[in-house]
């Protein structure tokens, strides 16, 4: 049985990932499936929720050299910036694009006499989009990554298929759920758990109302228990209902302490550095307020604990660079 229909934004059955989401996905989905075995073992309860967090200070603590590089430039910065001002003042008001040339070239030896890199201060935030991205993918078909998750949707599906005129009964349940372009075969296990994969709760009651003789409660009770944490579903959107849309003012909070902890130690004389600094700590969080609404909950969660993982890392390595740059400093000034 084929389906097609419209294209659903709300709990639709995804494409395959591309060639970049793709193997990064396989990559910590097979990260995420070790962590997720080792909680499953000590409890059942909350365990993907707790696997998320788990895999967060993970993912944060092998990001520590990265920020710690981050630390240091901005540590650089504030100890060029006379001469930068120095040079910005030299050639002041002059727009003849050869002038514009030496400047330049001023600030590069300048850089290089400091081993500044101007771009190192962002590399954690080019790392963190492609696991953000891979992320979502994963917490939107954590079957396919986690094995214990992927044996029981496969349990529930052969006991679906065991039933009669379950096609029937899935037939209008699974068409708003299959976009465009997509079409899938529901007799095939691998289909019907995309398919699975997607129902809501009211899905489930309709499945269960449809089909009497189907005996899955205590399996969609193990379900619940796995995905669900502090009663939100990490697979589900986050949205603007009550409680999941907690989630995202706890995102947009979290960015906001997040960027101020940074820029608090970023200290900068020139006015444009300083606006684009008060710009940052304003349209980031917003933009992440919003932004969490439409992921993955489970992901949402990730961006929350790395926020305050990252906050915790920045205080010690900020103590820790200045402490270093002092030693230096000293021992430069005997």
């Amino acid at each position: 049985m084929l389906f097609n229909s419209i294209f659903i934004l709300t709990n639709f059955i995804e494409k395959e990932p591309g060639f970049i989401v793709g193997p990064i996905s396989k990559i910590l989905g097979i990260i995420i499936n070790f962590v997720f075995k080792f909680v499953y073992m000590l409890t059942t309860n909350h365990s993907l929720g707790i696997t998320i967090i788990l895999f967060t200070i993970i993912v944060r603590f092998l990001l520590i050299p990265l920020n710690y590089k981050q630390q240091k430039s901005m540590y650089i910065m504030q100890k060029i910036q006379p001469e930068m001002k120095k040079i910005q003042e030299k050639y002041k008001g002059n727009k003849d694009p050869e002038v514009a040339k030496k400047m330049q070239l001023e600030m590069t030896k300048l850089y290089s006499k400091h081993n500044y890199n101007p771009i190192g201060g962002c590399l954690p935030i080019f790392i963190q989009l492609p696991i953000f991205i891979a992320l979502y993918f994963i917490m939107k078909n954590s079957y396919l990554f986690v094995s214990n998750i992927g044996n029981l949707y496969t349990e529930i599906a052969n006991k679906i298929l065991a039933t009669p005129n379950y096609v029937d009964v899935l037939v209008p349940i699974v068409t708003p759920l299959v976009p465009r372009g997509i079409t899938i075969d529901i007799s095939q296990t691998q289909d019907l758990l995309k398919a699975i994969n997607k129902f809501s709760p009211s899905d489930w009651n309709a499945i269960q109302a449809g089909l009497p003789s189907l005996d899955i409660s205590n399996l969609l009770e193990q379900k619940a228990s796995i995905e669900s944490f502090l009663g939100i579903n990490l697979a589900e959107t986050v949205g603007v209902g009550f409680p999941k849309v907690l989630l995202a003012i706890l995102s947009g909070a979290t960015t906001f302490l997040s960027s101020w902890v940074i820029s608090r130690k970023n200290k900068s004389d020139d006015p444009n550095l300083k606006m684009q600094q008060k710009i940052m700590n304003i349209v980031m969080p917003v933009m992440m307020t919003f932004f969490t609404i439409s992921i993955p909950c489970g992901v949402a969660i990730y961006w929350i604990v790395g926020n305050l993982v990252q906050i915790i890392q920045q205080i010690f390595l900020s103590k820790y660079c200045e402490k270093k740059f002092a030693e230096q400093d000293l021992a430069t000034s005997k």
